[in-house]
């Protein structure tokens, strides 16, 4: 593959289906005592985990060294843990991680995030599913203890301490990786990806102050408190 970056910008609010009207009023109409607002922010909400379930597939798409890379259907298998013991009764289930980056004999398990800032809940379910891959690798006998890390990558931070903090300090000494790091493994310009998923935001700007002034709740405000340009 070249090393250009195959375009696949941040998602748009305006192609985003918000909240079922039917299913009655969201939290942001509760908050704010109006629907169009409140419809209009939940199309905000459904816009942003669009765009960090997306991230994965732009990374896919533009991997230049395949070769021991397991990312989307890229080497699908190779980040897929099968009978693997996950609780107290026995049970056995099959563990997946978002990146497997198989090279010089060691393993990297990787969860991919686009935020930095995260639930202590799931952070420690996410940490928990690394480990568990960790020790199905191993116990294998292809791999040692120190062949294996797991690494909690949040693309859009470059500063490794706010990586352990956002994840409330739950993640494992030496496991925060930046965006940066893993576009390097994957063989990846990470700053043309940030610039591509840019490429949304004049559009996303000017969709939501549009739809925020068509409501009259919100231009009656906006008269009453703005003064004349």
């Amino acid at each position: 593959m070249s090393g250009q970056v195959i375009e696949s910008g941040m998602a748009r609010i305006r192609d985003a289906r918000g909240r079922d009207p039917s299913t009655g009023p969201s939290g942001y109409e509760r908050l704010f005592g109006n629907a169009q607002i409140g419809q209009l922010l939940s199309k905000v909400q459904a816009t942003v985990i669009s765009t960090g379930n997306e991230l994965e597939r732009v990374l896919e798409d533009n991997v230049t060294r395949p070769d021991g890379i397991s990312i989307g259907k890229i080497n699908a298998q190779k980040r897929k843990f099968k009978n693997v013991k996950t609780d107290a009764d026995g049970n056995k289930h099959t563990i997946g991680v978002d990146v497997a980056i198989y090279r010089d004999g060691k393993v990297k398990l990787i969860e991919l995030k686009d935020g930095d800032v995260f639930d202590t809940k799931k952070v420690a379910g996410e940490v928990q599913s690394l480990s568990i891959a960790k020790r199905s690798l191993i116990s294998t006998g292809k791999y040692k203890e120190d062949q294996v890390s797991i690494h909690f990558c949040s693309f859009n931070q470059e500063n490794k301490q706010q990586i352990y903090n956002g994840a409330k300090h739950l993640i494992p000494t030496g496991s925060a990786m930046t965006g940066r790091e893993l576009c390097g493994e994957l063989g990846i310009d990470y700053d043309r990806i940030i610039k591509d998923r840019r490429s949304q935001q004049p559009d996303n700007l000017d969709y939501f102050i549009t739809e925020l002034l068509k409501i009259q709740a919100v231009r009656e405000i906006v008269k009453k408190n703005v003064a004349p340009i």
